[in-house]
């Protein structure tokens, strides 16, 4: 019986229908999606044709390099390329979803309201002219306004990386909703015997690392880029205070991925661990107590019952063994503390 109930959830699980999220810088066509090869060049040619006419609008070409107009080239292919592979592993955390939960409700809600191309493009738009009128305010080095197009081009530059920062900061955004709908839910979809250690939502939480990790990257390249530009508008100190916010943004999204979901799981976590533990000591109470009604004598069918409590016992005590074990999140340590 248990077989069977065990057979019809995994084919069940097998044949749920999985949300698809393919945006429109990823659309799904006839023949697949994307090929990395293919997000690789459009990464590449993206920041290149920048690149290339920056550097052949400006009169001096040196200060193409002085004033990090290649790091500004480089900002847009890394976060082109980081918002590809975060989409992919996005689209493998929602089939994990998908099957915690058997059911396909909460990441269909977070694709349809959060991550619908209408949403992305106006967060794309709204990010990039929020970093636009930013570069404005610290005021764009007087080399620029050499000649229109160079002037032109290094504002276009600026609204290109925000519009792919800002998808990503949207995305930020769904994955921490995703969790909040997720973590009421895992006190019933949990399983204390997943070899993962932390009842089979392991994979979400490195996910997130690995999230925080290309923010992490692109934030990188974003600090040496503002760092070695030399603004206008330094002097004054409401600009400097507008710089150490645009620095430290990409680094306070990387910690929120991380750091929000985690705290948000550990919380529902932790009541299923105290919620479980006192069902299993109630369960090993009572094996205890079935052991006393039986009277010391070498009868069959007592040791058989006696064996097979024993073997309830055990399995009791090694479920108690793992719920301690477990991990309360991707945030806590490998003892669950």
């Amino acid at each position: 019986m248990t077989y069977n109930k065990h057979t019809e959830l995994r084919n069940f699980k097998m044949t749920l229908k999985a949300t698809e999220f393919y945006p429109f810088f990823d659309p799904k066509r006839d023949s697949g999606s994307l090929s990395y090869n293919a997000k690789s060049a459009i990464s590449l040619a993206i920041g290149g044709i920048y690149l290339i006419a920056q550097y052949l609008a400006m009169p001096d070409k040196l200060v193409f390099f002085s004033q990090y107009c290649w790091v500004l080239g480089a900002i847009i292919s890394t976060s082109t390329m980081a918002l590809y592979i975060a989409t992919d592993v996005f689209r493998v955390s929602l089939k994990t979803v998908n099957n915690l939960e058997c059911s396909n409700q909460t990441s269909s809600y977070i694709v349809r309201h959060w991550l619908s191309d209408r949403h992305l493009g106006l967060a794309g738009l709204s990010f990039a002219s929020v970093s636009t009128g930013i570069v404005h305010l610290l005021g764009i080095p007087s080399e620029f306004y050499s000649t229109p197009l160079s002037l032109c081009l290094i504002y276009l530059g600026t609204f290109v990386a925000g519009f792919t920062a800002g998808l990503g900061v949207l995305a930020v955004v769904a994955v921490i909703a995703l969790y909040l709908k997720l973590a009421p839910s895992l006190q019933h979809t949990l399983d204390l015997n997943d070899p993962d250690g932390n009842g089979g939502i392991k994979k979400l939480g490195d996910s997130l690392w690995f999230f925080a990790m290309l923010i992490g990257a692109v934030g990188l390249l974003v600090s040496i880029y503002m760092f070695g530009v030399e603004w206008q508008f330094m002097n004054l100190a409401y600009v400097r205070s507008i710089f150490l916010f645009w620095i430290s943004l990409p680094y306070l999204v990387a910690i929120s991925v991380v750091l929000i979901p985690g705290l948000i799981v550990r919380r529902h976590v932790d009541h299923y661990k105290t919620s479980r533990e006192a069902q299993l000591k109630q369960t090993k109470a009572e094996l205890y107590s079935s052991f006393k009604v039986f009277k010391n004598t070498d009868n069959e069918s007592i040791i058989t019952n006696k064996r097979e409590l024993s073997e309830k016992l055990s399995n009791v005590n090694d479920q108690m063994g793992k719920l301690r074990k477990m991990r309360n999140s991707h945030i806590d340590s490998r003892d669950g503390s």
